[in-house]
């Protein structure tokens, strides 16, 4: 028996247009009504995150938030910290200066707000556009690591996709095991502490819940799901996630996200 489903949103809950399915809200709705343990579990700001979850379900504090990438673990209603792996003072300072360097548009976060360096080609659009699908406000700064303090939860570079990938190989190599660097769209850099990630996340807050991990199942779409659907009880992919993602599940749907990848969890292992 499952007692907990942990669920990416973008393209997992939500559709490829930021749509939220009818089909895979009702699902999320029965799940929650059955008294199962529901975790939103994402790359976004936990503020995001709230607000795309209260669209599904009315928040209560016996659901959770896995957000920046599993940085952070918090109750969904108040938002009441429970674990957190920030960024270093010295990691940030290190990823500010390869993003000045090579002029890529970074993000970090603060007190619900995104701050972006404003470097790089197509940056103030990089930044809005985000801004506006987070529901989070922009805030353009010069001194990206001196505004987001001694710590923040995650940094986010964007570029074209061909491009973030040169710049996760250089950053990955430049961390010595500092700070871990993932991709979750495809124009989208994500880089945490080294102990954050979405899997280590939902095995410690399985542990907290004294929910054995094998009565738990993981859901979702891209590259930095990964460790959340291997930690997991059964870890499946949906049917539009890449293919990296397919080869490390144990189940890939039939449904896409846009078709009630979610509705098929619940009809299937519900």
């Amino acid at each position: 028996m499952y007692r907990l489903l942990a669920t990416d949103i973008d393209d997992t809950i939500l559709a490829a247009d930021g749509t939220l399915p009818e089909v895979n809200r009702r699902a999320l709705e029965e799940l929650h009504n059955r008294s199962i343990t529901v975790v939103f579990s994402s790359g976004r700001a936990t503020e995001s995150i709230q607000r795309v979850a209260a669209h599904i379900v009315t928040l209560a504090d016996d659901e959770y938030i896995i957000s920046y990438n599993g940085a952070q673990v918090t109750t969904a209603k108040s938002g009441t910290l429970l674990f957190e792996w920030p960024l270093s003072a010295e990691s940030i300072q290190d990823i500010v200066a390869y993003a000045d360097e090579h002029k890529l548009h970074l993000q970090g976060y603060a007190h619900g707000t995104i701050y972006a360096s404003g470097l790089g080609k197509n940056a103030g659009q990089y930044g809005a556009d985000y801004a506006q699908s987070a529901e989070m406000p922009l805030v353009l700064t010069a001194d990206l690591s001196k505004t987001v303090g001694a710590s923040t939860p995650k940094m986010l570079g964007i570029d074209d996709p061909a491009t973030i990938e040169t710049h996760i190989a250089a950053l990955t190599a430049r961390s010595k095991g500092r700070f871990r660097v993932t991709r979750s769209k495809p124009q989208y850099m994500e880089i945490v502490n080294a102990q954050a990630s979405k899997g280590g996340a939902l095995t410690r807050l399985a542990a907290h819940l004294n929910i054995p991990i094998e009565e738990t199942i993981a859901v979702g779409d891209s590259y930095n799901d990964i460790e959340m659907i291997q930690a997991a009880g059964l870890g499946a992919a949906v049917a539009n996630a890449v293919d990296t993602l397919k080869d490390a599940a144990d189940v890939v749907l039939e449904r896409t996200s846009d078709d009630g990848a979610i509705a098929e969890i619940l009809e299937r292992f519900f």
